[in-house]
């Protein structure tokens, strides 16, 4: 059982460092939302700001994307990535 465990937990871990490489694009589709974006390219929806902050040159209404725009992918570090999730449980409502 604690095999699979580890086999799991190291199948996301290569899934994300694969999803977050430096200079990775993501070219938006129909319905596309930062929030989905974030979830399924760094693992959590919580970090759409960083996807936000990456590609401000392409969005100006976080809201509202393009089918077609191609949006950098961030590589985060642990920091950041726990900053983010802090900043996302101060931001919800209770």
């Amino acid at each position: 059982m604690r095999r699979v465990a580890r086999l799991a937990a190291l199948g996301a871990l290569a899934l994300l460092a694969a999803a977050a490489t430096p200079g990775a694009l993501h070219e938006v589709r129909p319905g596309d939302t930062l929030t989905a974006i974030a979830a399924a390219r760094l693992g959590d929806a919580s970090f759409w700001p960083a996807l936000y902050r990456a590609n401000r040159d392409q969005i100006r209404d976080p809201a509202r994307l393009y089918p077609g725009q191609k949006l950098a992918i961030p590589a985060l570090s642990p920091a950041e990535r726990e900053a983010l999730r802090r900043q996302a449980r101060l931001l919800r409502p209770k």
